[in-house]
């Protein structure tokens, strides 16, 4: 069974895993419970609930990553300053992203600072999980 985590990314970050050039997202945590799917809220200036991503092994600290990708060699030397690296398998857009104001309004979604677990909004979740997708990497 899936279980995911909502997460917040700046675009410069999103336009990295969609090009292919960066295949790791790096946090300071890992979740309690194991995840294999992360929803992602594109920050400002987009300011949508965009893609979902498959992830496959988090790789924790001084443990490094053996593939080359955008923040990897920082992350292998310690200059990250990020304790866990997410490897990015698959990424698929939304046909029709979710606005900020529509995500408040109807879903009572708060972007999360750090993470929040699907079942926070279950309601969301379920309407992504019969949302039209495509995949792009």
């Amino acid at each position: 069974m899936t279980k995911a985590i909502y997460l917040s990314i700046k675009p410069e970050h999103t336009k990295r895993i969609v090009t292919g050039e960066k295949n790791y997202e790096f946090r300071n945590y890992y979740p309690k419970q194991q995840v294999d799917t992360l929803y992602v809220y594109e920050t400002y200036p987009t300011c949508e609930l965009k893609y979902i991503m498959k992830i496959g092994n988090v790789i924790e600290y001084p443990n490094k990553i053996a593939k080359t990708g955008y923040g990897n060699d920082e992350f292998n030397q310690g200059l990250k300053n990020t304790k866990y690296a997410y490897e990015i398998k698959s990424v698929s857009l939304l046909e029709n992203p979710i606005d900020l104001t529509t995500l408040k309004s109807v879903y009572g979604f708060t972007p999360p600072q750090a993470y929040a677990y699907d079942s926070r909004y279950a309601t969301l979740t379920e309407y992504l999980h019969q949302s039209k997708i495509s995949r792009i990497v």
